[in-house]
């Protein structure tokens, strides 16, 4: 009985991780169709960015979906396992598990309206190159220092700490039924963009649209929830982002 209820979860991990990848490979598809409009010049970035608050809205929804899919795969994974042993062969849990990923989409789309709204507001005041969707060299390299800050803030930790452990999440937040596992799914979003803000703040000093940006962005994110040497992703990141704040701004200073 054990052996058969393990090849059944196996099968379900199967499942869902292909529809996981599945998204995640749709959403990056759109994301380098939007950076190569960037590249050759089309009008499309200047009216998402500037004038039309709700295609910059969109753009975000596709970057958060594609950038966050990842890391939240073994707390979607996890939860269908314990739908499947709690509820038995019959139990809906892919229906339940897409409900907790629905509510973990809808706390990153709230951030995507907030962060459309910034872009939006630094575009109006003529701060936000409308090109390369980027800040100037000074304001640029001070979010990366304090992005770089940030990683070694106790609200960063605490929120981290609730992502890289799905089975002590769902023991202190379980709530039963569709609707419970929608808002579980979106009290995790929270603790994730509690954790992960200011890394996705970063785009405004290196580019929006900077797909190696956010590449890079996507595999930390997924290593501080799922590496054994968790330390030592924390320091990576910020000497990362100290050392390129330090070049944007040595670039201004030299002029170039």
């Amino acid at each position: 009985m054990s052996s058969a209820l393990e090849r059944v979860l196996r099968r379900d991990r199967l499942v869902i991780g292909a529809a996981l990848a599945a998204l995640t490979a749709l959403s990056w598809v759109q994301m380098v169709g939007m950076a190569e409009g960037e590249l050759f010049g089309t009008t499309q970035l200047l009216r998402c960015c500037g004038t039309s608050f709700w295609m910059a809205f969109s753009m975000w929804v596709v970057m958060m979906a594609g950038m966050m899919i990842p890391s939240v795969a073994p707390m979607v994974l996890t939860h269908a396992a314990i739908m499947r042993r709690r509820g038995g062969a019959g139990a809906p849990f892919a229906l339940a598990s897409s409900s907790f990923l629905s509510g973990y989409l809808l706390a990153w789309t709230g951030f995507s309206a907030i962060a459309a709204f910034v872009q939006w507001a630094l575009h109006r005041a003529a701060l936000l190159d409308p090109r390369a969707l980027t800040l100037g060299p000074w304001a640029g390299g001070a979010v990366l220092i304090a992005a770089a800050a940030f990683q070694f803030a106790p609200a960063k930790d605490a929120c981290l700490s609730q992502c890289r452990a799905p089975l002590g999440y769902f023991m202190t937040e379980w709530r039963d039924g569709h609707l419970g596992a929608v808002q579980m799914g979106f009290r995790h979003g929270v603790f994730c963009i509690g954790c992960c803000w200011f890394l996705m703040a970063v785009l405004f000093a290196v580019g929006i649209m900077n797909i190696v940006w956010s590449a890079l962005i996507t595999a930390f994110v997924l290593a501080e929830k799922l590496a054994p040497w968790r330390r030592a992703v924390v320091w990576a990141g910020a000497a990362t982002c100290v050392v390129a704040g330090l070049a944007l701004m040595g670039s201004a200073a030299l002029g170039r």
